[in-house]
């Protein structure tokens, strides 16, 4: 069960939107299955045709709203960047079976409770109130402001709990299980950037800056060279320095991506990704200039993998003192220097993005296999550059290839064993995805080798904007 949390100001209109058709038509006979005064249906409103209620929703609107009446709080956007509505859509898998409304109604008040929102004994909590319009989800909607003293308040870890709840259930119901929170989640687009890439018909800015940011990463062994290559890219880099000349932070813009007053909306690489901070990158960068700069031929970087497998399998075993997580995070690099050749390999790089994170928490340690997978991703990045050549990838490569998805399983087999869900199946997917390149490849570049390693990246820079899911603000 997938749960998302938002928070607004306007309970009125939240209610109105999820108690109307929605934007296209989707919401299909909206009703009320549960309620903080064990009402329930019976805040219904009386329907008139397809959508029209005879009885308006005011009633039900003005209850959830008298104690934020009573407290002062504002309708619309008041202070702060957080309103006092907060607002959980919870959605069970495709796969799973449809519940009933009782069910649901059951669900909801669990979540609530599970989440420290709404206790199921506290008489004097805050309003609220659950809307099904389809079969396979429903929206609650609470007003955080206490019945008895009219005071706001914010529940305490309400997203790790809310989860926690989720877990609970699911294993109760039989539903599809999924994986705890745990802070590996790629940055995702705000609502604006999404509307934005949706009119120019592009895939988000920010997306877009993350992927071309750890390219320009893997390819450059320092500050300078990094923003060289992002700049040679197409896109504004600012260097920001200390008063020493120090290099300390960077920012990033997609050419012809300005706010209303015309000035380019800057990323910071911390904004796109905890790793592509400048200091996360001096790290690698220093990290990966240890031992011999010489060109690494497709074969060494073959075998630097099955080492990198070999250490993970060690650990494993228990007689490895290597970190897998920061094996994970250097096989990242190694994906990302073979980006280009395919959608199987881009989407391969893709899907692992999360295996390559730790959990919040944690801090991934470069041993010796990820230093030398960061090498050797390096020096196969600038060797494509240096040729510029277009082949398509020979037996050679395919070689590392098949290595690299060998890797990738060893790392889901780690994660999985640690019970990170998450991580795991990142890496299992990206295997798969691997593994399927390779056997088509295989036979057409049998007999063949790629001497000079790798065919320079395709641009990919006007990917369509993927649709966000219906989640109203409050």
């Amino acid at each position: 069960m997938i749960t998302k949390v938002v928070h607004g100001w306007r309970v009125g209109g939240l209610v109105a939107y999820l108690m109307g058709p929605g934007r296209a038509q989707e919401h299909v006979r909206p009703r009320i299955v549960a309620s903080w005064d064990g009402r329930d249906s019976g805040w219904q409103p009386q329907q008139n045709g397809a959508s029209n209620f005879d009885l308006e929703l005011g009633p039900l609107i003005r209850a959830l709203r008298a104690p934020a009446a009573a407290a002062g709080l504002p309708e619309s956007d008041g202070e702060g960047k957080r309103g006092y509505v907060w607002h959980c859509s919870a959605r069970v898998a495709a796969g799973d079976r449809v519940l009933s409304d009782a069910q649901w109604a059951s669900i909801a008040r669990e979540l609530l409770d599970g989440a420290g929102v709404a206790a199921r004994a506290d008489a004097g909590g805050p309003r609220w109130v659950a809307i099904r319009h389809a079969d396979d989800h429903i929206h609650i909607a609470v007003v955080l402001v206490r019945q008895d003293t009219c005071r706001r308040f914010w529940p305490s870890r309400d997203f790790p709990r809310l989860r926690e709840a989720a877990q609970r259930i699911e294993r109760r119901l039989g539903l599809t299980l999924t994986a705890s929170a745990d802070g590996t989640a790629a940055r995702a687009p705000g609502r604006g950037e999404l509307e934005k890439a949706r009119r120019q018909g592009r895939e988000p800015a920010r997306v877009e800056l993350a992927r071309a940011v750890r390219i320009a990463a893997v390819a450059s062994g320092g500050a300078e060279e990094f923003v060289s290559a992002l700049q040679e890219a197409g896109y504004l880099v600012e260097l920001r320095r200390a008063p020493s000349g120090d290099p300390l932070g960077y920012k990033v813009a997609r050419r012809g991506d300005v706010t209303a007053s015309g000035s380019p909306v800057f990323y910071s690489g911390s904004k796109l990704a905890p790793d592509l901070s400048l200091p996360r990158l001096l790290r690698a960068w220093e990290e990966s200039a240890k031992g011999s700069n010489a060109a690494a031929p497709t074969e060494a970087a073959r075998r630097r993998v099955e080492g990198a497998r070999a250490a993970v399998g060690a650990a494993r075993r228990g007689q490895g003192g290597e970190d897998v997580d920061g094996i994970a995070h250097a096989a990242r690099d190694v994906l990302t220097a073979m980006t280009g050749w395919s959608g199987e390999l881009d989407a391969g790089a893709e899907a692992f993005d999360r295996a390559a994170r730790p959990p919040r928490g944690t801090t991934a340690a470069s041993g010796p296999s990820a230093v030398g997978l960061r090498r050797v991703a390096r020096q196969l990045m600038r060797q494509r550059r240096m040729l510029g050549v277009s082949d398509e990838p020979g037996a050679a490569a395919v070689a590392l290839a098949v290595a690299l998805t060998a890797l990738l399983r060893e790392i889901a087999a780690w994660q999985r064993e640690r019970g990170r869900e998450h991580q795991s199946s990142a890496a299992r997917t990206a295997a798969d995805t691997l593994g399927q390149w390779t056997a088509m490849a295989a036979p057409s570049t049998s007999g063949s080798l790629l001497d000079h390693g790798f065919a320079a990246p395709r641009p990919q820079l006007d990917r369509p904007a993927k649709r966000r899911s219906d989640q109203p603000r409050g």
